[in-house]
């Protein structure tokens, strides 16, 4: 069976991750197509991932569609090349639009219910949808949900266990109380007029944090120099391992504050932007949203100030995960499902 994925996203390459392993293992050929982003080439190269980039061309804003069917005919021309049996993405678009044309099934994943101008291109184009069973809209015809999230393919217990000796490895002291603080770029399409911190006053907060803990930003973007001091530099695929020795992670990204969740972090949740999988973490009493940067201080404050907040989120984690399902497997399944069908 040959499978084609398409990567847009570093956290793309941590769902699929393991479930290309297993699909490998059982003897399926796996081609990655890549849109370079932020750490996707370093994430690539620590996994041994081999790829082919399928860039978008550069174009400016109100030249989208030409943007987006170029970019179709140069992944169409890969699958034509390649000859996958069944096409696969998280959101999707470019996937789903190129496996249509090309007459395969396509299986997408899609968890951001904002991404509306992203689910008219892709959806009528896809076969399939699976979305958590958190998800805030009514589900269409296509779409199934399940029961989990995109962060459960690489951070449930029984695929991941946190190692103090790498955050050590990288000159943190587990022992010692940190933060991570979170920034994005703000620049996917889905993103436009949302916001997060108040950039001017981002300095501020973090000086506010600082008798409590040691702040540590990661950041999409280039930080001025006043930020400079605090950015953390460590390999990326190393992350969830810091996360998971963290006292406090706050930020403006929806998935590493679920991250953080899933690995037993407090966490703050700082945007005008709401997502199904961060209110079921909310409601677990796994973090705490806000888009308003004075009370995401007093947030991060109470939960810095409560000696018991990281044992009472490992406490919340055990329930939240009942019923929750191994997503990687699920993703195996789906793809061999959907493979021996074409």
């Amino acid at each position: 069976m040959k499978i084609l994925i398409d990567l847009g996203h570093p956290a793309h390459i941590h769902f699929f991750r393991l479930a290309i392993e297993q699909l490998c293992q059982r003897g399926c050929q796996v081609l990655l197509t890549v849109q370079l982003k932020d750490v996707m080439r370093e994430l690539l190269d620590a996994y041994g991932l081999a790829y082919e980039r399928v860039d978008n061309p550069a174009m400016p804003p109100m030249l989208r569609p030409l943007k987006v069917a170029v970019r179709d005919s140069r992944l169409l021309r890969v699958m034509r090349r390649f000859q996958p049996d069944v096409v696969s993405a998280i959101g999707g678009m470019w996937a789903a639009q190129a496996a249509f044309l090309y007459g395969c099934p396509s299986v997408v994943w899609d968890d951001t219910e904002h991404h509306k101008w992203g689910h008219r291109a892709c959806w009528p184009f896809a076969s399939v949808i699976y979305s958590p069973d958190c998800y805030l809209l009514k589900p269409v015809r296509k779409q199934m949900l399940y029961p989990g999230v995109h962060e459960l393919a690489y951070l449930h217990p029984s695929r991941f266990e946190p190692s103090a000796e790498v955050v050590r490895s990288v000159g943190l002291n587990p022992q010692q109380p940190y933060a991570i603080v979170r920034l994005v770029s703000w620049e996917a399409v889905h993103d436009i007029g949302q916001h997060g911190f108040q950039k001017e006053r981002l300095l501020a907060f973090l000086r506010r944090l600082e008798p409590l803990v040691q702040p540590l930003i990661t950041s999409e973007k280039p930080l001025p120099p006043e930020l400079e001091p605090y950015r953390l530099n460590i390999p990326p695929h190393l992350i969830h391992h810091i996360l998971a020795f963290a006292c406090l992670c706050v930020g403006e990204g929806a998935t590493m504050l679920s991250e953080a969740a899933l690995l037993g972090t407090p966490g703050v949740f700082v945007s005008t932007l709401r997502a199904g999988t961060l209110n079921r973490l909310e409601q677990f009493g796994l973090l705490k949203q806000t888009s308003d940067m004075e009370q995401a201080l007093q947030m991060a404050l109470e939960w810095l100030n409560d000696a018991q907040a990281k044992e009472k989120c490992r406490k919340r984690l055990q329930e939240y995960l009942k019923g929750r399902m191994d997503v990687t497997d699920w993703i195996v399944q789906v793809l061999e499902k959907y493979g021996r069908r074409s």
